[in-house]
């Protein structure tokens, strides 16, 4: 079954938005997090939807090897900003 990141202008598209959008808003999160703050509403939302999307993108990184390394590194920022928010959960 084809993949919709198949098309290399989708495949464009998606990582230009995780390079000017979701990764710095990762990276705002993380810094938050790590600083003990809680997750917000909207954080919450955001990383849900990131979660489904990362997902979903698996399978096209089974076929693509060159974009493993950049997928695992998002599902390990996002495994760790998860960690700490957990973390500052149980603190509070």
């Amino acid at each position: 079954m084809a993949n919709i990141l198949d098309d290399p202008g989708v495949l464009q598209v998606v990582l230009e938005e995780y390079e000017k959008r979701k990764l710095p808003r990762m990276a705002t999160i993380k810094e938050s997090v790590d600083g003990g703050e809680r997750l917000d509403v909207e954080e919450l939302a955001f990383l849900r939807e990131l979660y489904k999307e990362i997902n979903s993108y698996e399978s096209f990184v089974e076929g693509h090897a060159e974009f493993k390394e950049l997928y695992v590194s998002f599902v390990r920022l996002y495994c760790s900003i998860m960690d700490a928010a957990l973390d500052n959960e149980q603190r509070k």
